[in-house]
């Protein structure tokens, strides 16, 4: 039997080659892989293959179709530019934990059976721990080590979720939409808010971002939510709990993206915001809001990408990426300057980028009257990221400062970056093939002026206002508090209470111990004592030893006396 090839199988394949080979060979293969799985990704018609038997279950390795296809095009045009910008540092055990991530979630977008969506989700997890543990960023094991807990709860729910599917009696486990009502629908729907970043499971995209390489960072970015997306929309489309749980993370996502000063952390939350605008719209589950759904993915992933290899690429000279240490920046890295502001309003929704060509799709999918409180958070999104990710980083960038020496970016990072923004500035310039590439028909027109209006007076009312504020000194400043999120109660209070129990238990484990080793002993003696008598029967007793010598020594005395 002819075993059809995945496209996810060729960057699998060249992770485990990078390993050994030379640093100026990683990039190159980086790249062939992501221009080979291309290939065959284009080459494929849609449908599945057949099925192949495993342990009696029948799993499909290959199902192509127009919801997967667009998911899997953008997560290779990232792997491109992402083997460009990677180009200026020798790490090769992060390229092929890259390869492997990207392998995984890609593999998984096209595999047509929960079993072995599964495998290839959990290979996309450990990799995507093996690329935080690569960095050389301070605290990264630990970082690492909270991504594989995240990454390993969600694969335990996808585990029990898919057992329990198959026990209730399930024809086969081909992917199809699931019911969120049963058990086992409801593990795997719960395994997904992990992958996706929804409330109280948001935490871990920042965290790992933060402390992954500049390379690490882009990849993590691109790699990982998105898979959530395209998950929901293949087996919960149209499920009502979505709506709220993405509208929450709009909130969340926008909230602490404008409190953050750490801009790559920013930039993690306002991704975590644009991937709730999609898991709404799935929610929504209209033809029109899932192809703004799609769209919407596809767009956010090519902007937080170019964005994350901007800000990679200052902290590669600077260190730092925080707001209040980027003064002098547009002197001394005058490309990336420009660059981190094209790519922010790019993040923005900026009218001529992309994301703003779908904002406009998924603000009409949800232009209804039950849902005017879900076209608010929309609508209202990219002013939050504008003024976050755009202005106060400009702000910071430009602003006179003493001179500082000239030191430009590594040239493979700015090309990378630079491709990532051009693909962004060019699809938001001509959206007409991204339209295509969606799974349902759609003749749609952004430019129109009831459209192109709105979006102007809302991002240009928010700029002047912080502009306004910025110029009186009424603005907040930038310093170097970090905020706080909802992982610092299980690094702070959780963890030291966790210490503190764990200590107790070993001291109360330890006192029982040494009790039951002396009961023991005691116990030990006593029988060994019972069985001694055991062993002599009819041996005398001590006392009666005692006598019979007195008795012996008495009858010898009178002996010698008397006779």
């Amino acid at each position: 039997m002819e075993i059809p090839l995945n496209p996810g199988f060729i960057p699998i394949l060249a992770g485990l080659a990078v390993l050994a080979a030379p640093r100026v060979a990683r990039a190159p293969v980086m790249a062939l892989a992501a221009l080979a799985a291309m290939w065959f990704l284009l080459d494929y018609q849609f449908g599945a293959a057949s099925a192949i038997a495993q342990m009696g279950l029948p799993v499909v390795l290959l199902n192509l179709d127009a919801l997967n296809r667009i998911f899997g095009i953008a997560l290779l045009i990232a792997l491109i530019a992402l083997s460009i910008y990677s180009g200026a540092r020798r790490n090769r055990y992060e390229d092929a934990a890259i390869l492997m991530l990207v392998g995984g979630s890609v593999s998984a977008l096209f595999v047509g059976d929960l079993i072995i969506f599964v495998a290839t989700a959990a290979l996309a997890g450990l990799a995507a721990s093996w690329t935080v543990f690569a960095s050389p960023i301070e605290n990264a094991n630990r970082a690492g080590v909270r991504l594989l807990i995240w990454h390993g709860l969600e694969g335990l729910l996808f585990l029990v979720g898919v057992a329990l599917h198959l026990t209730a009696g399930a024809a086969s486990v081909e992917i199809g939409r699931l019911d969120v009502a049963t058990i086992s629908g409801g593990c795997i729907f719960a395994a997904l808010m992990i992958r996706v970043g929804a409330p109280f499971a948001h935490v871990w995209l920042k965290d790992a971002v933060s402390h992954a390489s500049p390379v690490g960072g882009a990849a993590l970015s691109a790699f990982t939510t998105m898979l959530g997306v395209y998950a929901l929309a293949r087996l919960f489309p149209a499920e009502p709990l979505l709506v709220p749980i993405g509208a929450a993370m709009i909130l969340i996502g926008a909230l602490y993206a404008a409190s953050e000063t750490d801009l790559r952390r920013a930039a993690a939350y306002g991704l975590t915001a644009q991937t709730g605008v999609c898991v709404a719209l799935v929610g929504v589950g209209s033809p029109l809001a899932m192809a703004a759904a799609e769209g919407h993915a596809f767009a956010a992933l090519l902007a937080f990408v170019a964005l994350q290899m901007v800000l990679g690429a200052v902290l590669e000279r600077r260190g730092s990426v925080d707001a209040a240490a980027l003064d002098g920046l547009s002197r001394a890295m005058p490309i990336p300057s420009l660059l981190m502001v094209a790519a922010g309003l790019a993040v923005a929704g900026v009218p001529g980028f992309a994301l703003y060509a779908t904002q406009t799709v998924a603000l009409e999918s949800v232009a209804q009257w039950e849902l005017r409180w879900l076209w608010l958070c929309i609508a209202a999104l990219p002013a939050v990221l504008l003024v976050s990710l755009v202005l106060r980083p400009a702000l910071a960038a430009y602003r006179a400062s003493a001179p500082v020496p000239f030191s430009e970016a590594p040239f493979p990072m700015l090309l990378g970056a630079g491709l990532a923004t051009f693909l962004c500035l060019s699809i938001g310039l001509a959206p007409g093939w991204l339209y295509n590439l969606m799974p349902t028909a759609l003749v749609f027109q952004p430019f129109a002026i009831d459209r192109l209006a709105p979006q102007f007076e809302l991002l240009g009312v928010a700029g002047l206002i912080f502009l306004a504020l910025h110029a009186v000194g009424a603005a907040p400043k930038a310093s170097s508090i970090r905020t706080l999120d909802i992982d610092a109660l299980y690094r702070g209070p959780f963890a030291l209470a966790g210490r503190w129990a764990g200590v107790l238990l070993l001291r109360v484990y330890g006192a029982w111990q040494a009790a039951a080793t002396q009961s023991g002993h005691a116990v030990g003696r006593l029988i060994a004592a019972l069985a001694q008598l055991c062993d002599r029967p009819f041996a005398p007793a001590r006392a009666a030893n005692v006598v019979q010598f007195i008795s012996i020594g008495s009858f010898l005395m009178i002996i010698l006396l008397f006779i």
